[in-house]
């Protein structure tokens, strides 16, 4: 093949993006376990190359990703930022993404084929991590559909690499740790117009979980600018076959969250509510969102909080939110998270946190943004069998508390 002629090389990119990510946790929750305050700071680099196409159907596209430890503390593992090397924080480098791709019709109509390492964004019931130094990246194979306002995504994953490591793993169970041969997936997807979009999505670890989920967004427009929002997801979980049953729940676990709000012009508020069940024997269950060791699943539900997780038993969790865009430029914005209804030995767990945040992404410098949130969260401090921590009256539980916060310097630019 000429592929100096084929738009193979001519028609390629390359892009660089340089980012640099602060993180701190200081809460005391595993305080009995002689885990302290999580800080660590790292810079990365990433380079994306993405090929023209060969005959208008057929392309190759890879990213190098590297990570540089700029300060890490003794329990500097527990915010992903750097590798963890025996306990020793250091930096790491590695091929991410590297696959194959094809593509027949335009952009109302296609079939999209991918083949190899590939990050993973919110693709059926699974995803990459993009808040940390690095995305985690899947090994497989995908594809996708496009028919108007209606999509249909597959994919068949085998490995996975985390964000804070360059190894590539085979996907294991949580307790015998066994290895799961494979992760299937897929979503259907109607998105008839702007702002609304209704999906379908599933999910199965081979012979481990199944997975079944609803994730639905749609706006609904008053006027010119003013839009009611509503949102709301529902998953299911079963243990298939080889499910253990002795981690998160015993055999099923459902999660549903709703979610009410507006937006005005540059002003947007909502308030969500969300319920959990997910039984456990001999403990306090939780919905569980990846699919064994070595994965990472989506769950778009702000249950899924920034310092707490409102996803335990029984649990209900109120969720509050509000953010303005003062500018193109310029998002800043508050929520609150309050968990209740769930119970351990007959005591009543209750959790919360609130912050901040902003975005600010100057025009002047195409590429470049800053993102930084803080806030307190309070929480049970855990006995090293991961169960909530009780007095000895068994009457109350020993409350956990700390500090979030997070910085995250970005720029990203073309290279040729």
């Amino acid at each position: 093949m000429n592929f100096t002629s084929g738009g193979f090389f001519e028609s390629s990119h390359m892009d660089l993006t340089l980012q640099n990510v602060w993180m701190l946790n200081t809460t005391d929750q595993l305080a009995d376990q002689g885990v302290g305050d999580q800080n660590a700071w790292a810079q990365a680099v990433h380079l994306n190359w993405e090929s023209g196409w060969v005959w208008d159907h057929i392309g190759l596209d890879a990213s190098w990703y590297g990570v540089e430890k700029l300060y890490a503390n003794d329990a500097f593992y527990g915010r992903d930022l750097v590798r963890d090397n025996n306990g020793h924080a250091e930096g790491f480098n590695k091929v991410g993404q590297l696959y194959g791709k094809a593509r027949w019709g335009d952009k109302a109509q296609h079939l999209y084929l991918w083949a190899g390492w590939k990050d993973m964004y919110k693709f059926g019931t699974l995803t990459s991590s993009h808040s940390r130094a690095t995305p985690s990246t899947w090994e497989g194979v995908s594809s996708e559909v496009v028919k108007d306002d209606v999509m249909l995504r597959g994919a068949i994953v085998t490995r996975f690499s985390e964000r804070d490591e360059p190894e590539k793993r085979r996907f294991m169970t949580l307790s015998s740790g066994q290895q799961i041969d494979y992760i299937a997936t897929g979503d259907a997807t109607w998105s008839p117009r702007k702002g609304t979009k209704i999906s379908y999505v599933v999910g199965e670890a081979k012979d481990y979980l199944l997975r079944h989920g609803i994730e639905a967004n749609v706006a609904w427009p008053v006027s010119e600018q003013f839009n009611v929002l509503t949102k709301g997801v529902f998953y299911y979980n079963r243990g298939l076959s080889d499910w253990e049953g002795t981690r998160s729940f015993t055999h099923d676990a459902q999660h549903l969250y709703l979610q009410l709000g507006y937006q005005y012009g540059g002003s947007e508020s909502g308030i969500g509510w969300s319920k959990t069940k997910a039984s456990l024997d001999n403990g306090l269950g939780n919905f569980y969102w990846h699919f064994g060791k070595n994965t990472r699943g989506a769950f778009n539900s702000p249950a899924d909080g920034e310092g707490n997780d409102y996803i335990n038993d029984g649990e209900q969790m109120i969720y509050l939110y509000s953010q303005y865009k003062f500018s193109p430029e310029l998002v800043a914005g508050l929520y609150g998270n309050y968990g209740y209804g769930a119970e351990y030995q007959n005591v009543s767990l209750k959790e919360w946190e609130y912050g901040g945040f902003f975005l600010w992404s100057p025009e002047f410098i195409k590429g470049f943004s800053i993102f930084s949130g803080v806030g307190p969260s309070y929480s049970w401090k855990l006995t090293d069998k991961k169960t909530p921590s009780l007095t000895d009256d068994k009457r109350t539980f020993h409350r956990a508390k700390g500090i979030g916060a997070a910085v995250r310097v970005e720029y990203k630019f073309n290279l040729f």
